[in-house]
């Protein structure tokens, strides 16, 4: 299981609908982090690697995943592809 922090500024119902309705990774909502960022538990099964890029790959195909500004990170994580620091868990 991993849990990621997702900063969505806009159109923020869609696309935590299109995380409510995977199956698999099985995107869990846990709690809002601030009025921009949700924190999500995510359970997958290990098919789908880098679960921040899959996300992201999600996001992009909506209809405006080109366009709007998001950022997906594993709790705890700086920056994309950082390490993933305890004292920064939220």
């Amino acid at each position: 299981m991993a849990v990621l922090n997702i900063s969505m500024p806009i159109r923020r119902e869609e696309l935590m609908s299109v995380l409510e309705a995977q199956t698999c990774p099985k995107y869990t909502f846990r709690k809002w982090i601030n009025h921009i960022e949700a924190q999500y538990e995510v359970e997958d099964d290990g098919t789908h690697g880098d679960l921040v890029q899959y996300t992201k790959k999600l996001f992009r195909k909506t209809k405006f995943g080109k366009v709007i500004m998001f950022r997906v990170l594993y709790n705890g994580q700086f920056f994309e592809g950082g390490v993933i620091r305890e004292d920064l868990k939220k």
